[in-house]
């Protein structure tokens, strides 16, 4: 049986009061606390829990650790030239923080409950190409909610897609964007701006480089995509958290499919990434050779959908790929 993120992400959050509600029972059977005081000892379980793993996948993320040095992606140049100084104490506990609540809210709020949201219309649906939103590994589109107000308000007619089943084959997503920019295309008479954050952006490559006449696009904006892999991948479920394995067989065939069928697809990518990037690492896994690039820093993974500085960056790479002639 294969269950939506939204099921899982409840499931997740059902766990969770588990957890809290057994910590207060514990502590009410067996030393005597108050069930409302082992009720919040419960949650601060919980909360720390949380704390920890958000904690642990900058760690491994930022070091690449458990990535071998052979697959680890090299850091450009062009890349290292755009890198900034580090974070003191309290700009990288800053970011963590925000990481946390961004994770928080995502996890146990928007994607389980609030899928059924339907996104908010544009301002002037004439102002700007349509846009297609496509979320990342294990996810839904309720992941779009915090950023889309704003790219209604700029002119974006935005429609997002769900890529299912969870853990499936990101070529078989691929099949599901190649039909959605179809759809998009014919019914608005406008070829569609993708919008990608994550494992999405791997999707999207993978549909204009798939079989055939690719459906007719005006260009991807990249939110956090690992373009050459994720160390966090390693230890994730399902066939496509195997395909985003540093320097896997599927990442190395769809650059090959790439250059051979479509290689003035890149020209048409944008590549936003954060230095601090708290899943989409290591270090130059975002840098795709022959894109443009937007660095910024301070900001972790799940924070990219939601940080008015990422926002922003979306806003001016979705501006300058409307002027481009769209890619056929």
């Amino acid at each position: 049986m294969n269950l939506s993120a939204a099921a899982l992400r409840r499931i997740a959050v059902a766990l969770q009061a588990a957890v809290a509600l057994g910590c207060a029972a514990e502590l009410h059977a067996w030393h005597g606390w108050p069930l409302a005081a082992g009720l919040l000892a419960g949650i601060g379980v919980v909360l720390a829990i949380l704390g920890l793993s958000v904690a642990g996948a900058f760690a491994f993320t930022l070091r690449g650790l458990g990535e071998p040095a052979a697959t680890r992606p090299p850091i450009p140049a062009a890349q290292e030239a755009t890198r900034p100084a580090r974070l003191t104490p309290w700009q990288a506990l800053a970011c963590y923080l925000r990481e946390y609540a961004a994770v928080f809210r995502m996890f146990n709020w928007l994607q389980p409950f609030c899928a059924h949201r339907r996104l908010r219309p544009a301002k002037d649906p004439f102002l700007r190409p349509p846009l297609l939103l496509v979320h990342g590994y294990g996810c839904n589109h309720a992941v779009w909610l915090d950023m889309q107000p704003a790219l209604a308000a700029a002119g974006y007619h935005c429609e997002a897609i769900d890529l299912d089943p969870v853990f499936g084959d990101i070529d078989q997503y691929a099949l599901e964007v190649r039909a959605a920019i179809a759809r998009i295309a014919a019914t608005t008479g406008q070829p569609p701006l993708l919008l990608c954050h994550s494992m999405g952006g791997l999707a999207a490559r993978a549909a204009l480089a798939g079989r055939g006449k690719p459906p007719p696009c005006r260009g991807i904006v990249t939110l956090g995509t690992p373009h050459h892999g994720s160390v966090l991948a390693r230890y994730g479920r399902g066939f496509n958290a195997r395909q985003m394995r540093c320097g896997s067989a599927w990442l190395r065939a769809l650059a090959a499919r790439e250059m051979r069928l479509a290689p003035r697809q890149r020209v048409a990518l944008v590549s936003i990434f954060s230095w601090h990037d708290s899943i989409s690492g290591p270090t130059g896994t975002s840098w795709l050779e022959g894109a443009r690039h937007i660095a910024l820093g301070g900001i972790g993974h799940v924070s990219l959908l939601r940080h008015p500085v990422a926002t922003q960056a979306v806003l001016r790479a979705l501006a300058e790929l409307s002027e481009v002639a769209p890619a056929s």
